[in-house]
């Protein structure tokens, strides 16, 4: 299951599709670390307050507000 999500995360990644990786936070459970390599995908679009929500929500606090100073 971890690997199905990230697999779609890396294909709306490169196809851009954004509103279906935002779609994907609501579905991941909380402390997923599929939600790390999302954030993380945000990061790299530069959309931080997408990046922060799941950092927070798997549980990464000092990650979130680290992309927070990062991304200023």
């Amino acid at each position: 299951m971890a690997q199905d999500n990230e697999n779609l995360i890396e294909s709306y990644y490169k196809l851009e599709d954004i509103t279906s990786l935002e779609k994907l936070i609501q579905v991941l459970p909380e402390n997923s670390p599929v939600l790390e390599r999302l954030a993380d995908k945000f990061v790299a679009l530069g959309i931080v307050e997408l990046a922060v929500l799941c950092y927070v929500k798997a549980g990464d606090v000092k990650k979130a507000i680290d992309c927070c100073v990062l991304l200023n």
